[in-house]
């Protein structure tokens, strides 16, 4: 990199036989070092959106008006992480998995509405029997390098609360979903991409056959106190 900036000094006319402007030469050389680092960031920094299908589980829906809140965190989760000997990875999921959640809790309940914030509305109170609040915790990986297993591996832990119209808990659950792909059949980016869409789909699982039972059994009693 000092080669090609000092021939591009000498084409500039900076550099010559007989002067040399060293302010110049410096700054030259500090620009050309800048650049470089910038390109080593750029080229060690791995970026993965996860896509891919996803289907729900298919269960029975709870009869039940149920509204939903997903934060900005929620929709727009993002996960980075520098890796000495892999580089830096900047996981995209956000998207991906809001999608999957709402086909889930759509394929769980009879009824879904979508709230803009928690604080429900007079008119929302009257109308939920209660609302769901869904949270990813935790988001990690690991990848061969550091793991020395065969396989990529992702996880995903999620809190899932529930709350009456007054904002009263009624239950809150943790699940922990898991994912992995094989090292010898993608590349680091896509195998991260595949080990995660398959720890949102276990999580997505975990939540229909483990969660699903107790809130039922909630809003049941819940029904019968009212």
């Amino acid at each position: 990199m000092n080669y090609l900036c000092c021939q591009r000094l000498k084409s500039l006319g900076f550099l010559n036989k007989r002067k040399v402007d060293k302010p110049k030469v410096r700054l030259f050389s500090l620009i050309c070092s800048a650049a470089a680092l910038i390109l080593l960031h750029a080229a060690c920094t791995k970026t993965v959106t996860v896509t891919g299908a996803l289907p729900t589980p298919l269960v029975e829906r709870i009869p039940a008006n149920l509204g939903v809140y997903y934060s900005d965190e929620f929709k727009f989760f993002e996960h980075k992480e520098a890796m000495p000997e892999s580089g830096t990875y900047e996981i995209n999921l956000g998207s991906h998995n809001l999608r999957f959640f709402r086909n889930l809790v759509n394929a769980l309940f009879t009824n879904v509405t979508e709230v803009s914030s928690p604080d429900l509305s007079a008119e929302q109170k009257e109308g939920f029997d209660a609302v769901l609040l869904p949270k990813i915790v935790k988001y990690g990986f690991l990848v061969p390098a550091i793991s020395t297993l065969t396989f990529y591996e992702a996880s995903i832990e999620y809190q899932i609360v529930l709350v009456d119209s007054e904002a009263n808990d009624l239950g809150m659950w943790k699940i922990v979903g898991y994912g992995k792909a094989e090292a010898e059949l993608f590349g680091a980016s896509e195998a991260i991409e595949e080990a995660t869409m398959l720890a949102i789909r276990d999580g997505g699982v975990r939540i229909a056959t483990e969660v699903m039972p107790d809130i039922a059994a909630l809003l049941s009693d819940k029904e019968l106190s009212d």
